[in-house]
């Protein structure tokens, strides 16, 4: 309730004098937020907290951002090709609200699936099951998570999820800032008046910018959003790439259709995940006509009597499927839904130019 709350004032164009009360206040929290960044980077460029090098080429992708930018998709392709290439692959990720059982986490060993998707969170359990030749770790404390998988495993390249934040605390990382067209700048206020984990500057300090969505906007506003990032480096290598629908799949038995199938069919389309319009909108660009588009906050993991409820508007619109996300899929519990309509959406990344990212990130040569 209060995550809705603060997402209609921030996102607002017009509010009544409760709201505009409220936005004062966010904002006023802001300035403390920023003064805890200032002092977490002057702390480490004081020598007060040190870096670390753990010994392993670490390759993190982040954003500016609160939400979702498309990490999980970069890390998963940048997974598979270092993969491909028979490198030994760790990726760590923070288990956003999983049920935790150790500090660090074992999800994959690269062989086999360890933990159930409540213990590993929907990001990492979804890694796992899609690169299941990596190693995939959870840790609330990042440090720890790849401490740990290098001890372990031994690998040629840890793939770190959301590690831009964590910059300054670890050496020989290159660092992928990625950022969604749709909302690239976060309204241009910290959180929590707005969505920036840090002042848009900080991009300068990336390796590289991955400008995601890129097909979802005009080109005239892609550009006003490589111009500003180039305000702030001039010499910043960017890079653009898409949302690619791969495959559309039955959640109660496993068909597999391709997402062209989607074209001209009425749909029910939910999602709790950091970008539901990116979502939405793939869906109409697939062709689909969305008659109603449930949005639950992210992360989310939807309960019975929720998904009844989804359910009971879908046969009251008369609609011919429901589409949720593969993020959404991995946390639903398969023995409730009983209707075999009910499909997910499977995403990659197009990235243009990947070769030249991988020069860039020093992943190739």
């Amino acid at each position: 309730m209060f995550e809705n709350i603060w997402w209609r004032t921030v996102t607002a164009k017009k509010r009544n004098f409760g709201g505009l009360m409220f936005f004062w206040l966010l904002c006023f929290v802001s300035v403390f937020y920023y003064l805890g960044l200032l002092v977490k980077k002057t702390a480490y460029r004081m020598k007060f907290i040190k870096s670390k090098d753990f010994g392993v080429k670490i390759i993190c992708a982040g954003n500016l951002t609160v939400g979702g930018t498309g990490k999980t998709p970069f890390i998963e392709e940048m997974a598979k090709r270092l993969i491909k290439e028979e490198k030994n692959v760790v990726i760590v990720c923070k288990g956003y609200k999983r049920q935790e059982i150790n500090k660090v986490d074992v999800v994959s060993d690269g062989t086999r699936m360890l933990l159930k998707q409540r213990n590993a969170g929907d990001e990492a359990y979804m890694l796992a099951r899609s690169v299941p030749k990596a190693k995939v770790i959870v840790a609330e404390n990042k440090l720890s998570g790849i401490e740990f998988g290098v001890a372990t495993f031994k690998p040629d390249f840890v793939l770190l999820d959301d590690g831009y934040q964590k910059r300054y605390g670890i050496e020989n990382a290159s660092h992928a800032v990625l950022i969604d067209a749709l909302n690239p700048m976060g309204f241009n206020r910290l959180f929590p008046a707005g969505t920036l984990r840090e002042p848009f500057s900080e991009i300068k300090h990336a390796d590289a910018v991955l400008i995601t969505n890129t097909n979802l906007v005009d080109p005239v506003r892609l550009e006003k959003v490589k111009e500003a990032v180039l305000s702030y480096n001039k010499n910043m290598k960017i890079f653009e790439s898409e949302h690619q629908p791969k495959m559309l799949y039955n959640i109660t038995n496993g068909e597999k259709l391709d997402p062209s199938f989607l074209n001209e069919k009425k749909i029910i389309a939910f999602s709790s995940i950091g970008n539901p319009a990116g979502f939405e909108r793939t869906l109409k660009n697939l062709g689909a006509h969305i008659l109603v588009g449930l949005r639950f906050q992210d992360h989310h993991r939807l309960e019975n009597k929720e998904m009844d409820a989804v359910m009971k508007l879908f046969d009251a619109t008369k609609a011919s499927m429901v589409v949720t996300t593969e993020k959404d899929e991995v946390k639903l519990v398969k023995k409730y839904i009983i209707d075999n309509r009910v499909f997910a959406l499977k995403i990659g990344m197009l990235i243009k130019n990947v070769k030249e990212l991988e020069k860039t990130l020093r992943i190739s040569v």
